[in-house]
């Protein structure tokens, strides 16, 4: 199906069975945190239903309850809602579908819900799925399906035409919360009053409504560096923004997802932001391969850029707030740099780096926000 069709606001079922508590349930918790393209309104896990997933996730309540069962998540949609959604909120690793949220898919399709998925196999691509839903008169969105080779492009060293700030979040790990920074960087400079972007790079920023994405893990090779030229300039051509937020992939160091290359050479940020989950000592997925130093990571990216990291951003997961302040103390006394939790205390900092690369108009004054 047209990804390009799909419009906002589309009430949602978000599918997050039994991961709700891992690394796996990434998708669903973007969701549940941000999304201008669905308005969610229920989360199915039956493990922690009965909670509110705002409160489980940051200890905000934002009204979305967490359920057992696709019935019970039917309850919660309103009775005008028009092509309602089914949201696999789940990934994976290879992207495989679980034979529980397989179930879940038949069982939605037959509800006469649309299904949107990110995962790396194609539901449209499933007889049974394919024949279910001409049944019932739903599309299947495969989120990761790549585009057609005639419609790609090859990199041409053109990315300087951007006169946006253009600002790259990258991860010390995988599932690291750069795409949560990113977004929380964009929409805290649309508060600041500038015009900003955000450039997604995956499936979950497509599903947030991100306007220009791509989905970097499902392109040819020899075409990612051109995708990723092509969409910054892109936004910058038809957004004219002050700002470009490029949300990063994987991390640079991780075996199994080496993200971060390529986004370094085609981006050439302006500001480059390294995010971490300083409670995390093994790559994520991988508990026999030990999380390299700080140290080694800034000066990788460093070697790679041309360019001194910015910031590091502090994912809070697992630490208490004094723990957090200490880690960050550590990190600015180390390496010099600010080190910021923004899910506690904000982008402001982040924001006052932005503007010094500012090139299309000056600083906003800081007093007016």
């Amino acid at each position: 199906m047209n990804l390009d069709a799909v419009g906002n606001h589309i009430e949602a079922v978000v599918y997050c069975a039994h991961c709700m508590d891992s690394t796996r349930g990434k998708t669903a918790h973007g969701l549940i945190r941000f999304t201008e393209r669905f308005d969610v309104k229920v989360v199915v896990d039956p493990v922690y239903a009965g909670q509110d997933a705002g409160m489980f996730l940051d200890g905000v309540a934002n009204g979305i309850p967490i359920v057992a069962s696709l019935e019970e998540a039917l309850s919660k949609l309103s009775p005008s809602a028009q092509r309602p959604a089914f949201v696999v909120g789940l990934a994976t690793d290879g992207g495989v579908l679980p034979s529980h949220a397989r179930s879940a898919v038949l069982q939605a399709i037959s509800h006469g819900l649309d299904i949107y998925s990110g995962l790396h196999v194609f539901l449209s691509e499933d007889d049974e799925m394919a024949a279910l839903a001409a049944k019932n008169g739903v599309d299947l969105f495969d989120v990761r399906i790549p585009p057609h080779r005639s419609t790609l492009h090859f990199y041409e060293g053109k990315v300087d035409e951007v006169q946006a700030v253009r600002v790259l979040v990258l991860g010390t790990d995988s599932a690291s919360g750069k795409r949560t920074t990113a977004w929380m960087l964009r929409n805290a400079l649309l508060q600041a009053g500038y015009k900003a972007e955000m450039i997604g790079t995956g499936q979950t920023a497509w599903m947030q409504g991100a306007r220009f994405s791509i989905r970097l893990d499902s392109l040819v090779n020899d075409f990612v560096a051109g995708e990723i030229e092509h969409v910054v300039r892109k936004a910058w051509k038809e957004a004219a923004p002050d700002v470009v937020v490029v949300e990063g992939q994987g991390a640079l160091l991780h075996p199994a997802y080496p993200g971060g290359l390529e986004l370094v050479a085609s981006v050439k940020p302006d500001v480059l932001i390294l995010q971490d989950v300083p409670a995390r000592k093994t790559f994520d997925g991988f508990e026999h391969l030990p999380m390299p130093p700080m140290s080694r990571q800034l000066q990788a990216l460093e070697l790679l850029s041309n360019r001194k990291v910015a910031a590091i951003t502090i994912n809070p997961k697992g630490l208490t707030r004094e723990q957090v302040t200490q880690i960050a103390s550590s990190f600015e006394a180390d390496f010099k740099i600010p080190a910021v939790d923004v899910m506690h205390e904000g982008c402001a900092r982040l924001i006052s780096i932005v503007e010094s690369h500012l090139r299309t108009r000056l600083p906003i004054d800081s007093s007016a926000r």
